[in-house]
């Protein structure tokens, strides 16, 4: 009741009980999250309130059609139904990120001279209030959304409508002064500034069952940062970069889980995260169409018709019948496998102090715990594409500022046939 500083909570089914109002003229004002992501101002009509009497009032949102049609200009309506909406934070500070991009982008087929798949961008400004509106999506839109900023951006977040018109999402990015460019001597190399972490993300990985799995790895995508669950199913992860993040948790016998999270540098985060039982799919209901298309997405067909690294798509890698991931590396050129204490290690053939060899799984770089345990996480029978490339011809989004490193970029399956 804002004319008077009396509140409630809402119950399950939306409904409140206010009690001792003054008379007079009052009004009633709700404040959510998603009245927030909006943007928008919801409270009623002032109304004088007798003593002793008793009302009952309702109030609502619009509908998203309602929303759309309020917060979307036409011209951009003719374009499609759908529109994504939100506010944008500075996780440090919690002002408004004003002046950062949002964007959007998904991907459509295009027949023109041939069938494609064809990347679609939109974006929006946030505002001085920190909400941003993306308008003109298309129905059943699934793709990624991310914050920009300068040289700074938030994780990539999936997103997926549905069957809904109007899609939230808030999100938080880090302050420009969280960051630090790394310098290096090699002008020609092309690299991410490294965010100064600050933050930190605790959690519990549990099954189905909601028992805790001990033995999973949990990192943040975009960064080194990892850690592997106890018994209890807990972890923790600290000097974390501040904003909206993507977490992936890996447990052999179960599917990969992701988690959007957002993290700020004052508080740690707490996630509970459960995992699913990996059930392989059928090859005969796999699309080959969509395979390649996620090639495509990932730059893995680009990048082969340059001819500067060695390729293996997903029959390649079915036919090797390969126990483990290093096994699949035993013919790559430039790469050799060794064995040590038990465990099989990635090597390059062409260092004789056996030089560095970096792997990327899914675009982000494996951060490697104790040596080869990449065959502990990564099955070739989760493999989709896997790229190698020599030091000289790394491409520059996997290079690393001051080393040369053989590298190796693997694509899963899961990647590369999520539907966009």
């Amino acid at each position: 009741m804002d004319s008077t500083g009396i509140e409630t909570i809402t119950d399950a089914e939306g409904r409140f009980h206010i009690e001792g109002i003054p008379a007079g003229v009052h009004y009633l004002r709700v404040q959510h999250e998603m009245v927030d992501t909006l943007g928008i101002t919801l409270r009623s009509a002032p109304e004088t309130y007798a003593a002793g009497e008793t009302r009952a009032g309702v109030l609502a949102t619009p509908s998203p059609e309602t929303l759309i049609g309020l917060l979307c200009p036409a011209a951009w309506r003719n374009r499609g139904p759908a529109a994504l909406m939100g506010r944008v934070r500075e996780a440090d500070t919690g002002n408004p990120a004003r002046g950062a991009k949002v964007s959007v982008v998904w991907y459509e087929v295009e027949i023109t001279g041939g069938v494609r798949r064809a990347p679609r961008v939109r974006e929006a400004t946030v505002g001085a209030d920190g909400t941003y509106r993306i308008c003109g999506l298309p129905a059943q839109l699934d793709g990624k959304v991310q914050v920009i900023r300068g040289s700074l951006t938030s994780g990539e977040i999936a997103i997926a409508f549905g069957q809904d018109l109007l899609g939230l999402r808030s999100m938080s990015i880090a302050s420009s002064a969280l960051v630090a460019t790394t310098s290096s001597s090699d002008t020609s190399r092309r690299t991410a500034p490294k965010i100064i972490g600050t933050a930190r993300l605790t959690g519990r990985v549990i099954n189905r069952s909601n028992q805790p799995l001990v033995g999973a790895r949990v990192q943040v995508d975009g960064t080194t940062r990892t850690a592997v669950t106890r018994p209890s199913g807990d972890f923790v992860l600290d000097s974390l970069p501040v904003g909206t993040q993507n977490v992936t948790v890996r447990l052999l016998g179960y599917a990969p889980t992701e988690s959007a999270v957002d993290l700020s540098p004052f508080e740690p985060r707490n996630i509970v995260m459960r995992m699913e039982p990996y059930v392989p799919m059928l090859e005969a209901v796999r699309v080959t169409a969509q395979r390649e298309r996620g090639l495509d997405d990932v730059g893995f067909t680009r990048r082969q018709r340059g001819a500067s690294g060695w390729f293996m798509n997903a029959d390649a890698i079915k036919s090797r019948n390969a126990q483990h991931f290093s096994d699949m590396m035993r013919t790559a050129p430039g790469l050799r496998v060794s064995q040590h204490m038990g465990r099989q290690m990635i090597e390059s053939s062409r260092d004789p102090m056996n030089g560095c060899v970096n792997v990327w799984l899914d675009g982000t770089m494996w951060q490697q715990m104790e040596p080869g345990d990449i065959d502990d996480f990564v099955k070739p029978h989760e493999l989709g594409a896997v790229e190698v490339y020599s030091p000289t011809t790394t491409p520059a989004e996997y290079q690393q500022a001051g080393r040369s490193c053989t590298t190796i970029v693997a694509w899963t399956l899961r990647r590369l046939d999520r539907k966009r």
